[in-house]
């Protein structure tokens, strides 16, 4: 939490006050602290011993890079939308309704391809649609129609089902049935920091190339429509770079035998017999 209001709080403050580069250190300092005392502690909130599973670390720094890119998507989106465009709450709920069918009608060939298929192929194909669908958008003007310019992106960009459900998998992969609840809450809370960084970032780039743009004399649309293109770009290389993360840490046996865990345990259990 210091290290995102450290980064949001910087293009006002400035990246070299005190202030931010004091809370940056807090920031580390604090993570390094928690880092020594699971090391040490007998009952650890987070036994860092999980992380040797290679497909588990893999599939959780997906999960934050995958957070980290969509959030921010979905953020500085709606931000375009409103300010720029000038949509209500109301239309802007219905223009992201393009994202939600993307991601509903690919839900269940998700499932199958996983199962037939490789998952970990199938998680590098829903980050390469995310960040696919997220530089699209670096397209769109200040002027933008919704079938012309903001329709692909948000339907693309719903392609990231596709990684969701993987990441799920994965970040169970040779778990123990104790250690379960505690690799979910690590998933978890891998994505939603990954959100929040990725949101403050992106709103801080956003921000940061609006100001300039509007001190050197260009209209309130253009230069916020600037500030969020730079956006866009972060938030989808973010994206991409999930793809070499997952061919280097997702073990394809690893995540095959969790693929067929989680199968058998959805499998119905055989009627009685007699």
């Amino acid at each position: 939490m210091v290290l995102v209001y450290a980064i949001s709080q910087a293009p006002a403050v400035g990246w070299t006050a005190t202030r931010t580069l004091a809370m940056l250190a807090a920031s580390a300092a604090l993570l390094a602290g928690f880092l020594v005392i699971e090391t040490r502690a007998e009952a650890p909130l987070l036994p860092l011993r999980l992380f040797r599973l290679k497909t588990l670390a893999g599939s959780n720094a997906v999960s934050f890079l995958l957070g980290a890119s969509f959030f921010a998507f979905i953020f500085i989106g709606t931000l375009y939308m409103q300010q720029v465009l000038g949509y209500s709450a109301l239309k802007t709920g219905v223009a992201w309704l393009a994202t939600s069918l993307t991601a509903l009608a690919l839900a269940g060939p998700a499932q199958i391809l996983v199962a037939r298929t490789s998952a970990k192929l199938v998680m590098v194909a829903g980050m390469a649609l995310a960040g696919a669908g997220i530089l699209w958008a670096t397209q769109m003007p200040a002027h933008g129609q919704f079938w012309a310019n903001l329709a692909g992106p948000l339907f693309v960009t719903g392609g990231a089902i596709f990684a969701f459900i993987t990441v799920s998998i994965g970040a169970l992969a040779g778990i123990a049935d104790h250690d379960a609840g505690i690799a979910s809450g690590l998933l978890n809370t891998s994505q939603q920091i990954g959100g929040a960084i990725g949101v403050a970032v992106a709103s801080t780039v956003a921000a940061t190339h609006s100001r300039l743009l509007l001190g050197q004399g260009h209209a309130a649309a253009a230069s916020l429509t600037g500030g969020f293109q730079w956006a866009f770009w972060v938030s989808g290389l973010t994206a991409l770079a999930a793809v070499p993360v997952t061919f280097l840490l997702i073990r394809r046996t690893e995540i095959a035998r969790a693929v067929a865990a989680s199968m058998q345990r959805e499998a119905p259990a055989p009627a009685p017999a007699g």
